[in-house]
């Protein structure tokens, strides 16, 4: 019933506007232009996207608004690892701690026929999951794996 979804996709919309409005980025971006170490940046994009989306519950906005806070400090500093691994931990901060602002929350609701309750024991900590694991396995990657290029 999309009668339920919309509102609530406008919501997380009207939300993510006022953020940009009141220029929250930059203010974050300002707090973090201090992190210097290339570990410390894939965990703050994870983090700083988790905490947007469960914010304001859009994936979307949440990734956006991590990759423009995150974008200028990682300019500044000299990754061990390819920049993709960054991106992937913001992909992976987007999945978690989906609860009823999220309009994904209500069409799965919707569609299975499950109630609030039973979709957030059941897909919010699915996806939980999923994005703490593939976060794991980012920085596994990162790690073991660098696909950096030769300064």
């Amino acid at each position: 019933d999309a009668g339920t979804i919309v509102p609530f996709t406008c919501a997380g919309g009207s939300f993510g506007a006022s953020l940009q409005q009141l220029q929250l980025a930059e203010a974050i971006g300002r707090q973090f232009h201090d992190l210097t170490t290339p570990w410390g940046i894939l965990i703050t994009a994870f983090l700083l996207t988790t905490i947007v989306r469960a914010a304001q519950g859009s994936a979307t906005v949440a990734m956006i608004t991590s990759a423009a806070i995150v974008s200028p400090v990682m300019s500044d500093v000299q990754l061990p690892f390819h920049p993709l691994y960054v991106a992937l931990a913001i992909g992976c901060g987007s999945k978690p701690l989906p609860w009823m602002n999220d309009s994904g929350f209500w069409q799965v609701t919707t569609m299975t026929g499950m109630t609030p309750v039973q979709t957030l024991k059941s897909f919010s900590v699915a996806l939980t999951l999923m994005g703490i694991t593939g976060f794991g396995i980012t920085l596994l990657g990162a790690w073991l794996l660098p696909l950096a290029s030769a300064p």
